[in-house]
């Protein structure tokens, strides 16, 4: 299936991959797409930077909240819509607490649990409760299928798919049982000391170690046990979500560039996500360099620009000038087609059973408006270059 059949058939789309490649406008640009299929998407994006609003041209952009696109103000952009596009950047705590009202029917205990002091520390700052909050916001998403095609642009990581195990993590410190015997009756009765806490050093205590004191413990303690009987909804629901991205409604396409770096780095989450049974559906090799047309010989370039000279009354010194700047404007590009070609070559040799990878030109600009974005939408959709 190529990366238009993905984007006609799937429900869920997560792009991943290294930082810096340009997965935010590759996640817009598949939304265009869906747009123009006539597909009612979502683009998703859990970066806290502002990059899917730069790209889109989105001079208002709100954490939290969904715009929308139109058929008209993409027609108006040349863009042959459909269907609107809505965008959103993830809000953790709105998601948190809209999956608080969802699971928690007795307006009392939602109530102590929202006004909870861990529960801002928990939805702001616990690592992985914001990857936990995506994964309740893709749940709901798509039980109540609002919409044709939601696509995820995740964050940029060394480790793409720490996305997916994050959920997890953030129930472990919530659910595991030595805190549930160490720290809710001792510290609730206020008779343990942070010294008489034997932490290995492992995730939790690196997560716990943003925060000091006993007031910590104790308001973590405290949340816990208003939170144990939601646990296991939470976990059986991370547990559908985790099933869906690994059934056939949902494609992961993985996002690089042809540097050293990125590819190593593009392999490694390609080996942990087939290992996690989410193998990628599509590689998309993010501006990549192409060799330039192919140059007439010195000579008969001079020839060329000595008749344009006679023409347009040049010097033979600016001629030759001329000259020697294309040829060594060909001469780079050459070896930076080059330079691409043998990443890319290495890229296939580390990844041997996956698709076939998407190139993608570099542009001759950033992408941050809609014409931009489009002009990508058509290099992956409309002229690819296969």
């Amino acid at each position: 299936m190529n990366l238009g059949q993905l984007v006609e058939k799937k429900r869920i789309i997560l792009t991943m991959g290294p930082g810096g490649v340009g997965k935010t406008t590759v996640a817009a640009a598949l939304g265009l797409q869906a747009a123009t299929l006539g597909r009612k998407a979502l683009v998703l994006t859990l970066d806290p930077a502002m990059r899917l609003a730069n790209a889109m041209g989105l001079e208002t952009f709100a954490v939290g909240q969904r715009s929308e696109l139109s058929t008209e103000s993409l027609r108006a952009m040349n863009i042959p819509a459909t269907q609107a596009l809505s965008v959103e950047m993830l809000d953790t705590h709105k998601a948190w607490t809209d999956a608080i009202f969802r699971a928690v029917s007795d307006p009392s205990l939602r109530k102590r649990i929202l006004h909870h002091p861990f529960f801002e520390r928990m939805s702001k700052d616990l690592a992985g409760a914001r990857e936990y909050a995506a994964m309740e916001e893709i749940y709901n998403l798509y039980l109540r299928g609002a919409y044709d095609l939601v696509i995820l642009d995740t964050p940029p990581t060394v480790h793409g798919v720490d996305f997916l195990e994050a959920p997890d993590r953030v129930l472990d410190v919530l659910e595991h049982d030595a805190y549930r015997w160490l720290m809710r009756p001792a510290l609730l009765a206020g008779k343990m000391g942070l010294r008489m806490l034997n932490f290995s050093g492992g995730y939790a205590i690196r997560t716990l170690s943003r925060f000091t004191g006993m007031e910590f413990l104790k308001d973590l303690a405290g949340f816990v046990d208003l939170f144990s009987g939601l646990l296991e909804g939470f976990r059986q629901r991370a547990s559908v979500v985790r099933a869906t991205l690994r059934s056939d409604v949902t494609s992961f396409v993985l996002v690089t560039v042809a540097q050293k770096g990125a590819v190593d780095e593009t392999a490694t989450l390609y080996r942990r996500l087939k290992n996690q049974k989410m193998a990628p559906d599509a590689l998309v090799v993010n501006r990549f360099t192409f060799p330039p047309a192919q140059l007439i010989d010195s000579g008969g370039c001079n020839d060329e620009l000595t008749e344009l000279a006679r023409r347009d009354r040049i010097s033979e010194s600016d001629v030759r000038l001329i000259t020697e700047t294309v040829i060594s404007a060909y001469e780079t590009m050459l070896k930076l087609s080059q330079r691409d070609r043998a990443a890319l070559d290495s890229l296939k040799k580390l990844l041997p059973n996956c698709c076939d990878p998407h190139t993608v030109a570099m542009m001759d600009e950033d992408i941050h408006d809609l014409h931009g974005l489009e002009k990508l939408r058509m290099a992956l959709f409309e002229n690819p270059n296969d």
